[in-house]
């Protein structure tokens, strides 16, 4: 306790805190300097949230062929919103087929996804993934 209260002596006995003492509407200046302060990592922080967001916006784009197979899959009774990404190879063969889709938790959905996939992509079933889509997705 000594030590603390040594510390403080020692602080408020110093010239910097004397002047500061002195200062005219000290407690303005620091709130309007904190408040500055604050702006500018808020606009910081907002900035660089709202790039990530337009980068991933900007991956969850469709290509006009995943797009019609995207609304021929929501198209099937039982399934709501889905998306869906193809992978080609180097010689524009089907890779992978990724489908996310509402509805994709039942099973004859899931079937019949796939057997649409597999038609209208030409992928094998073992390339073709069907995931539930998170809700309000």
């Amino acid at each position: 306790m000594k030590f603390l209260r040594d510390l403080k002596e020692k602080i408020t006995n110093s010239g910097a805190f004397k002047k500061l003492k002195e200062v005219k509407n000290l407690e303005i200046i620091i709130a309007a300097l904190l408040a500055i302060i604050a702006i500018v990592v808020y606009f910081a922080v907002s900035t660089k949230g709202a790039s990530q967001k337009n980068a991933t916006q900007s991956t969850v784009e469709m290509t006009e062929t995943e797009a019609r197979v995207a609304k021929m899959i929501s198209d099937i009774a039982g399934v709501g919103k889905a998306r869906v990404l193809i992978t080609n190879g180097a010689d524009k063969e089907v890779v992978g087929v990724v489908v996310v889709a509402e509805g994709a938790s039942d099973m004859n959905n899931r079937v019949k996804m796939i057997r649409l996939v597999e038609k209208a992509t030409g992928a094998s079933v073992d390339r073709i993934e069907i995931f539930e889509m998170e809700k309000g997705g």
